[in-house]
């Protein structure tokens, strides 16, 4: 679920903003969580982790440069895009970190452009999460629901609770992004996830109904993350 927030006094703004979004999220099968401020007191107050900011500049009481300059103090990392009628204030929004800008009226081809660059960004930001690129989707499981991930040729298929999805990638890179989540190779094809192992017998580990094979030279260090695991230790 990528968190999104959008900061707008102007309702109609706002809602042109929101029905992009979705249209995105439906499009790309995407889920998202958005939440509507119109305006940056009441957002400030009610703060609490997003992924995404959309920041109208032009706002009463308080406005966006001077919003987003105490966003940054709670939140370093958010990514922050400006929702803008001129171009000109987009450079002070390097002062704050800014990723983007967008200029109204804003035009669905303009705003999926720059989201999909967005997503690019979180892809390489959010290794809590694996973000899965498929041919015609986004999608973000959490670790806890993939049983495994399996390579063949140059891509990898995670297996989750929800379904598989394909993505151009080596067993290396998924290796790294779940280092430290109970996934461990059982062959140099498979990288189970322990907490769905329900049992090993001979060379064989069943893992959410799948019967995977464990190769030899794996075996031993497979078994022994399997026992640690059930002891209630991390491997």
């Amino acid at each position: 679920m990528i968190d999104i927030a959008i900061v707008e006094d102007s309702k109609e703004q706002a809602a042109v903003l929101e029905s992009h979004i979705k249209a995105y999220s439906t499009e790309h099968k995407l889920a998202v969580s958005i939440s509507v401020f119109y305006d940056a007191i009441t957002f400030l107050e009610k703060y609490s982790a997003f992924h995404i900011v959309y920041m109208d500049i032009m706002m009463p009481m308080l406005n966006g440069m001077d919003a987003a300059k105490l966003l940054r103090e709670k939140d370093e990392k958010v990514i922050l895009i400006f929702v803008t009628t001129m171009r000109q204030y987009a450079i002070q929004g390097y002062e704050v970190s800014a990723y983007d800008f967008i200029v109204k009226p804003i035009t669905y081809p303009e705003f999926a452009l720059k989201f999909t660059k967005v997503l690019g960004k979180l892809d390489r930001d959010l290794p809590a999460d694996v973000f899965i690129r498929t041919d015609t989707s986004f999608v973000r499981p959490a670790p806890k629901d993939i049983l495994y991930v399996e390579v063949k040729g140059h891509h990898c298929i995670y297996h989750t609770l929800n379904g598989e999805y394909r993505q151009y990638q080596t067993m290396k890179s998924a290796e790294s992004a779940l280092s430290g989540q109970c996934f461990v190779r059982c062959n140099n094809f498979l990288l189970v996830n322990l907490t769905h192992v329900d049992r090993i017998e001979g060379m064989t580990a069943y893992v959410g109904g799948s019967a995977l094979q464990i190769s030899h030279p794996r075996r031993k260090a497979f078994s022994e993350a399997f026992s640690q695991y059930m002891g209630g230790t991390k491997p």
